[in-house]
């Protein structure tokens, strides 16, 4: 296998990561309660619905908010996959 570019996997990451957020950020907004129960199936059945009530709205500085701090977790985190990936290729290589 070759090397990972870590700049390559990060933006890689960084586009998927973009995206979900939107899909998962336009379902919110359109079907609250449904989207949350999606969600509560992911963590086992926790009630997710007492977050809802007193949220603030949604609004588009807290989109943007929200996008661009999982674009930067996200593009971090491939960065950091990528350069361990080729750490741990290298070693076991020999």
């Amino acid at each position: 296998m070759e090397r990972l570019n870590p700049w390559v996997v990060g933006a890689a990451l960084t586009i998927t990561a973009v995206i979900f957020y939107a899909i998962c950020a336009t379902a919110f907004a359109v079907w609250p309660a449904s989207t949350l129960g999606f969600f509560d199936a992911w963590f086992h059945g926790l009630n997710l619905g007492a977050l809802q009530a007193g949220a603030k709205p949604m609004t588009p500085g807290t989109f943007v908010y929200g996008l661009i701090g999982i674009a930067v977790s996200a593009f971090l985190s491939g960065v950091v996959f990528a350069v361990s990936y080729n750490l741990l290729r290298r070693r076991a290589a020999g």
